[in-house]
């Protein structure tokens, strides 16, 4: 009997005592209290009041584990807090990106990581979705790094091959005049800028400076360094280089022209490695 009683304790409750229930046809409509589905889990009214009083304990606290999502009204206070819950950490230097190997040559620029950071913490991300999206990206630049570097040298091959297609045999002869016009003409910075833009690799750039090399590398006008003072620098022979006795045909002086040949041989003696460089 008092198992039988304790199936239908719902049956006990006065009739008058309603609730609004939606139905299945999603109308709202009211029924007595002890007809709500939610009395059919608890076995006795014992068990119905114990967690009538559990709920009433838990109204107005947060669960463990709750984050509120941010709304519209909400300000840079309330989205810190959130983006603090979720793992975000305290600043952009918190983010440790991982270590990955590197080709060699291959440097990643620390403005670009500290610009990393600093959006990642801007949208709020944790490590470990930083970690996550720097894994998938960095190959994928290497990736196009090593495309880049392939066509450079597929061009350079093809240009040099062009110019072997000319000079045949005096190829490397030419490729050691340009390199050696091209620096005394501009120098380290020259050399550097030509080697930077890939123009270096270029037969067009290549024979131009080779057409030039007599004018600056003339053998027969080499020769000591006498006659130049202190005054002597790469600056003052590009000046006079400058100057119609040297870069006028029909003005050129032999003895000017000889001047500054001398001054490049006295700056670079056997700087020049012949066959290092295109």
């Amino acid at each position: 009997m008092t198992g039988k009683n304790d199936e239908q304790w719902q049956m006990t409750l006065p009739g008058e005592w309603t609730v609004r229930q939606t139905g299945e046809d999603g109308k709202e409509i009211e029924i007595p209290l002890r007809d709500h589905p939610a009395l059919k889990k608890y076995a006795t009214k014992d068990e119905a009041v114990k967690a009538l009083v559990h709920a009433q304990r838990m109204l107005g606290k947060t669960p463990e584990g709750y984050v509120r999502l941010p709304g519209d009204q909400d300000g840079p206070d309330e989205l810190a807090a959130f983006y603090a819950a979720l793992g975000r950490p305290e600043a952009p230097d918190g983010y440790e990106l991982p270590g990955m190997d590197l080709p060699d040559g291959f440097e990643l620029r620390e403005d670009l990581l500290g610009g990393l950071r600093e959006k990642a913490y801007e949208l709020g991300l944790t490590p470990a979705q930083v970690s996550g999206l720097y894994q998938w990206f960095l190959p994928l630049v290497l990736d196009a790094h090593h495309g880049l570097e392939a066509e450079a040298g597929k061009v350079r091959e093809s240009e040099l091959e062009s110019l072997r297609s000319v000079h045949r045999g005096d190829t490397p002869a030419l490729l050691d005049s340009a390199l050696r016009a091209a620096e005394a003409v501009g120098g380290k910075e020259l050399l550097a800028a030509l080697d930077a833009t890939g123009a270096g690799n270029r037969a067009a750039v290549i024979s131009a400076f080779a057409k030039i090399a007599p004018l600056v590398l003339e053998s027969g006008l080499r020769g000591s360094a006498k006659g130049w003072g202190e005054d002597l620098s790469i600056e003052r022979l590009r000046e006079m280089m400058r100057d119609p006795r040297y870069s006028d045909p029909s003005k050129r002086d032999p003895a000017f022209v000889k001047k500054v040949n001398q001054g490049f041989e006295h700056l670079y003696p056997g700087d020049y490695v012949p066959g290092s460089r295109i």
